[in-house]
């Protein structure tokens, strides 16, 4: 009896396997109606995506990660893993998805969470172990992962993290190769009206903070190949026109007490194709171009798309 009762409780607290889930998808311009302009700021447009899914499940997908295998993976504020494979054809023109499918995320004892106030994860950033780190807020942490479909075991965090708004909290992580690691509140703000910033070295964490333009916010930030950071920011709400922008910073300025002001690579809204951008992840070429893929949150609302574009950094 005792043994069965052991398999039991294995079998309930083991990860399943991913389930595949079917995807389809639409290319899009970066201007529609225009296929003509491939060019947004600093950036070229490699193409676009609106991908869907028969499985209820897709979509709300909030922040994405570039593996070593060639997949795009990404977690969802609905509690799961999403991974996928992009497809580009010999011009390098971003040409389909395939080979989708979802994990749910789990807490350290390996139990999917329970209620969107544990499963909403908004970052996820491989780090300089090779570990998957995501953000989670309502519930503020930050959990790190071995693997898609692991355990997510606690990550120290400063203990003001605790106070950021319940639907405003960490939603953006940055790691570098050196072992630093940024967080980046979306609606959390200083006295002055600054988007509060952690930054993890050494010696610690320590406090920064990120200067926002207009009504845009923070909602993910990636390294560069050179160090520098690039941050993505969103115009997104039921008064304000979608907008997407990102920001270049170079990582001299990424310091303890820091204010980051990044200059503008790009920046666009309608009648361009956007939708609540939310997740960038980066890969660089053959050639060392640096290539940006940016994907959008569509809340599993009928009137927003998943959007995924990607951009060369010219």
């Amino acid at each position: 009896m005792k043994r069965l009762a052991i398999l039991i409780a294995v079998l309930f607290c083991a990860p399943a396997f991913a389930d595949p889930i079917p995807l389809q998808f639409q290319p899009i311009a970066l201007l529609p109606d225009k296929p003509e302009v491939v060019t947004v700021g600093r950036l070229r447009y490699l193409g676009g995506l609106h991908i869907t899914s028969k499985d209820s499940r897709f979509g709300s997908v909030s922040g994405l990660e570039a593996m070593p295998d060639g997949t795009l993976l990404g977690v969802t504020d609905t509690g799961y893993w999403l991974r996928f494979r992009p497809l580009r054809d010999a011009a390098g023109m971003l040409a389909g998805v395939r080979d989708g499918d979802l994990d749910p995320l789990r807490d350290a004892g390996g139990r999917a969470f329970d209620g969107k106030a544990w499963s909403d994860a908004e970052g996820l950033r491989r780090d300089a172990r090779g570990d998957l780190l995501v953000s989670f807020e309502r519930e503020h942490r930050v959990l790190r992962y071995a693997k898609p479909g692991g355990k997510g075991m606690p990550v120290d965090t400063p203990a003001s993290l605790a106070g950021q708004p319940a639907n405003g909290g960490i939603e953006a992580l940055a790691s570098w190769p050196d072992g630093r690691l940024l967080l980046l509140s979306e609606r959390g703000r200083d006295t002055d009206g600054d988007v509060r910033a952690w930054l993890r070295d050494a010696r610690g964490w320590h406090s920064l903070v990120y200067q926002t333009q207009g009504e845009s916010l923070p909602t993910d930030a990636a390294v560069l190949p050179s160090g520098d950071l690039v941050v993505l920011e969103r115009k997104f709400g039921i008064l304000t026109e979608l907008g997407a922008r990102l920001a270049l910073i170079a990582q001299s300025r990424v310091v303890p007490g820091g204010k980051l002001a990044g200059e503008t690579l790009a920046a666009w809204e309608k009648p361009y194709s956007v939708d609540n951008m939310e997740a960038i992840a980066v890969t660089t070429e053959p050639d060392g171009g640096v290539l940006l893929w940016v994907m959008s949150d569509d809340n599993q609302s009928k009137t927003q798309r998943t959007l995924l574009m990607l951009f060369r950094v010219e």
